[in-house]
């Protein structure tokens, strides 16, 4: 006979307040009453729920300034005298908060898993590396900005993205000890133009909110992200 459990999966309400580029990113972690008709329902201890809490606000922060660096707004970037194409292909970026390749792949390698890391750093738009390693005359290693990605006006080619990473609303919902479900909800930019950005969309979508999906693993210690949402 199947019994019916009901199980808070997050018992907290948390707001954290992380300053992401010129904006403020607000995680809400919400509580979720789940009634599931199973025999079994994984429920985290107190220390894995935190656990879980804790990383999901970092994890999630990253996985925004990720999607903004390679996708949605790219860095600053150098032009060449007399607005000519660079030669090496590849426009100097210029950036406070990243200097170096390694600076970029610390990010992307401490947010994503193994798979999906390499592909947002090769290959993220289908068209290869949005940066690589570039060397000055001085040979100081920098990054260097793939010339496709630059318009006519040397304006960044980013894709156009109508919902806001500002006051995002997320609930957790863990599977185990080493996996958690992540349901991501986003408000639509007040000033924004069609969106052209793909994301997992679920069905009960409204013109005015993005519901999305994630899934966090813990792998030799360390909780990732298995793939980049937007």
């Amino acid at each position: 006979m199947t019994k019916k459990n009901t199980v808070a999966t997050i018992a907290t309400i948390i707001v954290a307040l992380l300053a992401l580029s010129a904006t403020f990113f607000l995680l809400y972690k919400m509580s979720q009453e789940q009634a599931q008709e199973n025999d079994y329902v994984y429920v985290p201890s107190e220390e894995i729920n935190n656990e879980m809490n804790d990383n999901a606000v970092t994890l999630i922060k990253n996985n925004c300034e990720i999607f903004r660096v390679f996708l949605q707004y790219g860095l600053a970037h150098e032009a060449e005298p007399y607005n000519n194409k660079p030669e090496d292909k590849l426009y100097t970026v210029k950036s406070d908060k990243y200097s170096t390749m390694a600076d970029l792949e610390k990010l992307v390698k401490s947010t994503f898993v193994e798979k999906e890391a390499e592909r947002i750093l090769t290959n993220v738009n289908g068209n290869g590396p949005v940066f690589s390693e570039e060397t000055n005359y001085d040979g100081e290693k920098g990054i260097g900005l793939a010339m496709d990605m630059v318009d006519k006006n040397g304006r960044f080619k980013g894709i156009t993205y109508e919902y806001s990473w500002t006051n995002p609303k997320v609930i957790l919902n863990p599977v185990s000890n080493t996996e958690c479900e992540l349901k991501i909800e986003l408000e639509k930019e007040n000033t924004a133009t069609e969106s052209g950005a793909e994301s997992t969309v679920e069905g009960t979508d409204t013109a005015d909110t993005l519901k999305l999906s994630a899934t966090m693993i813990k792998a030799n210690g360390k909780w990732l992200l298995q793939k980049l949402t937007y």
